[in-house]
């Protein structure tokens, strides 16, 4: 785990060093009104979203200040929506085993399994909000499982919306109003916090139905 946080550092250094260094021509190209590779972003969205070669959430800051809050939102949610297709559908297929044994390494699995028991499409919605399942594991563990693709999808195309917007907004304000993100930033965490704390009365509630 150590070895995989400390290589996840390193490339974020690493995007961030080339960033700083390329800074002036990144800035000129975000500052280019035009949207001819709009089109074009939407397919580097979806492989970025598959193949992290670099982090997605630093090219969704830029898509947020390259085209603006609402463009930068439906390319971010585009690509994320996608990769979640693609992921589902791989581990409905033949790679549906290799997939599986994947994630058996993730220790939450069996706490992801009993709330996609309650209810799939509010468990799904939930750990979408508020990701405390890393997204590769919700999106094989949905896929490998008997749940329908339609609640999936719903879900994943609901869920994923609050934390594109706020990728965009965060990387508009961080070239046009720096002093701003942090209250964005805060506001997203008690945006989280609600959210976590709805659905723990809803499943608390469940459990208890049940027992009684």
């Amino acid at each position: 785990m150590m070895k995989k946080w400390l290589c996840l550092l390193s490339v974020y250094m690493l995007v961030l060093y080339f960033s700083y260094h390329y800074r002036q021509p990144l800035l000129d190209w975000i500052n280019q009104g035009d949207l001819s590779q709009f089109p074009l972003m939407l397919f580097v969205a979806v492989f970025l979203a598959v193949f992290p070669v670099i982090p997605f959430t630093l090219f969704a800051g830029v898509m947020g200040a390259k085209y603006g809050v609402i463009l930068g939102t439906l390319i971010n949610w585009f690509g994320a929506v996608s990769s979640a297709a693609i992921f589902f559908f791989l581990a409905r297929s033949a790679f549906g085993s290799y997939f599986g044994k994947a994630i058996q390494r993730f220790k939450k699995l069996d706490k992801l399994t009993d709330m996609v028991e309650k209810n799939a499409f509010l468990a799904v919605l939930f750990v979408r909000l508020v990701p405390i399942v890393p997204t590769p594991v919700v999106n094989i563990y949905a896929g490998i499982s008997n749940m329908s693709f339609l609640s999936y999808f719903l879900a994943t195309a609901i869920g994923q919306i609050p934390g594109m917007f706020v990728y965009a907004l965060c990387g508009k304000q961080m070239f046009s109003s720096p002093s701003v993100l942090m209250w964005t930033l805060g506001g997203y965490l008690l945006f989280m916090l609600a959210v976590f704390g709805l659905y723990s009365l809803w499943y608390g509630g469940r459990l208890k139905v049940a027992v009684d």
